[in-house]
C-alpha cells in the first residue's frame, strides 16, 4: 500500500510536529522578563501564561477523546497544527495579559490534541519489533526541544530582533508539517466498523482496565515529581543551599543531558532485550533517591543526585509509551486513547503540583517541599512493580542481530 511506504516520512513529519508542540510551550521561557515588560504584566501573570498550557492540555486531552474516536486521528492532529500555528502567529498582534493567554490556550487545545497522535501513527505504521525504537524518539521529544529552546531562541530573537517574531517562527514550521501530513498521511481508522467507532465507549473500558490505571497513576506520580523538582529546584539551590544564580542554573543544567543520555540508553537496551518493566519502577527508585541526594549532600554527591533525578525520569518514557501498544486487545485507536488519558492526568498533575507545592513554601522549608513532593516516585515504583510484564525476553543471539 503506498501509505505503507511513506511510513517512516509520515512518522517524521508527525515528530517535526510534535517537537514544534514541545517547543510553543518552553519557547517565551528564556526572554519572559521582555514580555512582561512590554505587555505591561506582572509575574504572578507571566507564570499563569506558562502553566496555563498543562492544564488546557489535561482538559482538552480528555474531553476530546470522542472527537478523536469519531474522526480518526488524520483530522485530529490536523486540527492541532493549525490550533499551535494560529496561537503560534498571534504573538504577532497580542495588545496584553488577555491575548497573550488567549495565545496560549489555543496551543493548549492544540497540545490536547496531539495525545492520541504518536501512539496511534506507531502502533498502525510499524511492527511490534520497531516500536520501542520509535517510542525512544517520542520520549525524548520534550528534552530535545527544551535544549533547543535555551540554545537557539536568543540567537533566533537577536537575529530577527523581535520576540513576537521568534514566537511566531515555530508556526511556520507547523504549517509545513500540517502540508506534508494531509498529503502522505491515510486515516486507518477510517475503516474501521462504524459500529465499533460509535457505540462503544473506549475511554470507559480503558479506565476498568488494571493496567492503563496502574500506568495512568505512575505517570500522574512521575509528573507530579518532575515538574515541582524542575520549576523549584533552583531556587532551593539559590535561597536555601545559598549557591550563586550561575552555580544552581549549571546543576540544573545536568537534568536535561542526563534525560537525553538516559531516553537513548534505556530505550535501545529495552529494545534489544525485549523486556519493559526492568526499565520502569528501578527507575523511578532512581528519581527519589536522585532527588534526595541533591536536597541532602553537597558538591560532587548533589551533581550525581541531579544526573540520577533527570536520568531516572528520562529512562522510564520508552517503557511508559511502548507498554500500551502490547496490553491484551489493544488496536491503534485504542492506544491512542490510553496515551490521551494517562498523559491528560499527567498534565493536570504538572499544572497542580507547582501551585500546591508553592504554597506550602508558607508552612515549611523549600528542601521538606521538595522532599515530600519526590516521594510519588515510590508509589510510581510500586505500582509498575505490579504491573505485568509485557514484554518477551529476547535470547543472547536474537539480541545480537537487534
Amino acid at each position: 500500500m503506498k501509505e505503507k511506504s511513506h511510513r517512516f516520512l509520515i512518522v517524521t513529519v508527525m515528530f517535526l510536529g510534535l517537537m514544534m508542540q514541545n517547543i510553543l510551550w518552553f519557547a517565551p521561557a528564556p526572554f519572559l522578563s521582555l514580555i512582561v515588560e512590554e505587555l505591561g504584566m506582572n509575574m504572578a501573570q507571566a507564570g499563569l501564561s506558562m502553566s496555563i498550557i498543562g492544564l488546557i492540555t489535561a482538559i482538552s486531552g480528555l474531553f476530546l477523546g470522542g472527537f478523536f474516536i469519531n474522526v480518526g486521528i488524520k483530522k485530529t492532529f490536523s486540527m492541532a497544527l493549525i490550533l499551535m500555528s494560529i496561537g503560534s502567529f498571534m504573538n504577532l498582534i497580542v495588545n496584553g495579559f488577555w491575548a497573550l493567554l488567549l495565545a496560549r490556550i489555543l496551543i493548549g487545545i492544540g497540545f490536547g490534541f496531539c495525545l492520541p497522535v504518536a501512539g496511534t501513527v506507531i502502533m498502525t505504521y510499524f511492527t511490534q519489533e520497531e516500536r520501542p525504537y520509535l517510542n525512544t524518539v517520542n520520549s525524548l521529544l520534550p528534552y530535545l526541544a527544551t535544549a533547543m529552546t535555551f540554545i537557539l531562541t536568543i540567537p533566533v530573537f537577536k537575529l530577527l530582533g523581535s520576540w513576537r517574531m521568534t514566537l511566531a517562527l515555530p508556526g511556520v514550521f507547523s504549517l509545513g508539517a500540517l502540508l506534508l501530513w494531509l498529503k502522505y498521511y491515510f486515516d486507518q481508522t477510517e475503516a474501521m466498523q462504524v459500529e465499533e467507532r460509535l457505540n462503544r465507549n473506549i475511554l470507559r473500558e480503558l479506565i476498568k482496565n488494571r493496567e492503563v490505571v496502574l500506568l495512568t497513576i505512575a505517570d500522574i506520580c512521575d509528573m507530579w515529581s518532575f515538574q515541582f523538582v524542575t520549576t523549584y529546584m533552583a531556587t532551593f539551590f539559590y535561597t536555601e543551599a545559598l549557591l550563586s544564580l550561575e552555580k544552581s542554573s549549571y546543576l540544573m543544567s545536568i537534568f536535561p543531558i542526563a534525560g537525553i543520555i538516559a531516553g537513548l540508553s534505556c530505550g535501545i537496551a529495552m529494545s534489544k532485550i525485549g523486556l519493559r518493566k526492568p526499565f520502569t519502577w528501578p527507575l523511578h527508585l532512581t528519581i527519589f533517591i536522585g532527588t534526595t541526594m541533591a536536597l541532602y549532600l553537597t558538591g560532587f554527591g548533589r551533581m550525581f543526585g541531579i544526573f540520577l533525578s533527570g536520568f531516572g525520569n528520562a529512562g522510564w518514557a520508552p517503557a511508559l509509551f511502548t507498554m500500551p501498544m502490547e496490553f491484551d486487545d489493544m488496536t491503534p485507536e485504542k492506544v491512542g486513547a490510553v496515551y490521551a488519558l494517562m498523559l491528560s492526568g499527567g498534565f493536570l498533575a504538572a499544572f497542580v503540583s507547582p501551585f500546591l507545592g508553592g504554597y506550602l513554601t508558607k508552612f515549611m522549608s523549600l528542601r521538606t517541599v521538595l522532599f515530600l513532593f519526590s516521594m510519588p516516585s515510590l508509589l510510581a515504583a510500586f505500582v509498575t512493580w505490579n504491573m505485568k510484564e509485557t514484554g518477551r525476553k529476547r535470547s543472547v543471539a536474537e539480541m545480537r542481530y537487534r
